[in-house]
């Protein structure tokens, strides 16, 4: 990584590059559902600059997190969930590290008490990066999932940011 990373609020003209990042690093390893966005309009119909926080190299986004409230409930006001994807060209460079933290201080800026995500069991270097990052497993919900002939077990995490 030759210039310094960036991170910024998600703008549309992202979705050129990170719809292809989309559907290149995410699989039955790492989600329930695959995503497959056709283009960048549909990338669009998903993220905006209100929810999503984009790590940029070179001008080019290599990263991405999204995130909203855990329910559409009052009571849930307090809580985000979020997912996080890196490039996989990128991947070990500690971006993902730096996007984590600097989404961490936006959720504490934001009155956010806790940060609440799902990683499947099949993602064993996903549970370790979160919880060097802070994050605790709250639960297991064993065999929840059935993927490609196998159950799967959904850790849930969470961070609390107080």
């Amino acid at each position: 990584m030759k210039n310094p990373l960036i991170i910024r609020p998600f703008c549309d003209a992202d979705a050129k590059t990170l719809y292809k990042m989309e559907n290149e690093i995410w699989n039955s390893n790492n989600t329930p559902v695959a995503f497959n966005y056709p283009d960048a309009t549909a990338y669009l119909s998903d993220h905006s600059s209100q929810n999503t926080i984009v790590a940029v190299v070179d001008n080019i986004p290599v990263a991405s997190i999204d995130y909203h409230p855990a329910t559409s409930k009052p009571a849930s006001r307090y809580t985000w969930t979020f997912g996080i994807g890196v490039a996989t060209a990128y991947q070990g460079a500690g971006i993902g590290g730096q996007l984590i933290e600097h989404f961490k201080h936006v959720a504490k800026k934001n009155g956010i008490h806790k940060l609440h995500l799902r990683v499947l069991g099949t993602n064993p270097g996903a549970i370790r990066f979160y919880q060097h990052h802070g994050f605790e497993i709250e639960g297991i919900l064993k065999d929840e999932f059935f993927l490609e002939g196998v159950f799967v077990a959904d850790y849930q995490m969470a961070y609390f940011c107080v």
